[in-house]
């Protein structure tokens, strides 16, 4: 499956080479990479998968992997995910989410059922649902809308099922709530802007 977009520049991996003085082979041994893959990514004709990032950055002295991305934007959950070195299964597998499901929830900011990745096992044979993916126990509260206070703490908007309480949502990603939510903000606006231009084309 490819990377989504997630804004990575080559300039700044050029930049930092300089500012640290290091060569191509030398970037590549602190990263473990060949050093075509790093000549590729610092030509701009490669871009490094999620696991790749942080090791480039760590290799070239930078503590967040970020600054090698374009972030004009502002962040989305992609950014969180590509922050951490970890692909899209390993996410959703975090979360307890289906693979599918995740790749939604991070390409719209919507998801509207979370799964589990095993086939529902039904007891009719005649129900048209047979055979689908079954929907986690995955909430122990009721979906909350945008703004809404439980036990007077304020927490974030989501869309579709959601544990409240639950910390895999923040530890998985290493961030606080709110820049989660931001960055889920964020993920639904650009979806709405896309949409919307192909609806206008």
């Amino acid at each position: 499956m490819s990377e989504a977009d997630y804004g990575y520049d080559c300039l700044r991996l050029r930049a930092a080479r300089e500012t640290q003085g290091l060569t191509v082979a030398e970037i590549a041994a602190a990263a473990g990479l060949s050093e075509r893959a790093v000549s590729f990514y610092l030509a701009g004709t490669r871009r490094p998968r999620a696991p790749v990032l942080p090791r480039l950055a760590r290799a070239l002295g930078l503590t967040e992997p970020l600054d090698l991305c374009d972030l004009r934007d502002g962040e989305r959950i992609v950014h969180l995910r590509v922050r951490v070195g970890k692909s899209r299964a390993q996410i959703a597998a975090a979360l307890g989410w289906h693979p599918d499901t995740y790749r939604g929830w991070e390409l719209t900011g919507r998801a509207e059922e979370k799964m589990r990745g095993e086939p529902a096992r039904q007891s009719d044979p005649d129900r048209p649902d047979r055979g689908r993916w079954a929907p986690a126990p995955f909430f122990d509260r009721d979906v909350l809308r945008r703004g809404a206070m439980v036990d007077g703490d304020w927490r974030p908007p989501v869309y579709g099922p959601y544990q409240y309480g639950n910390p895999h949502h923040f530890t998985a990603f290493e961030v606080p709530a709110e820049r989660l939510r931001q960055a889920l903000q964020r993920t639904c606006e650009d979806r709405e802007a896309q949409l919307g231009e192909l609806l206008r084309g």
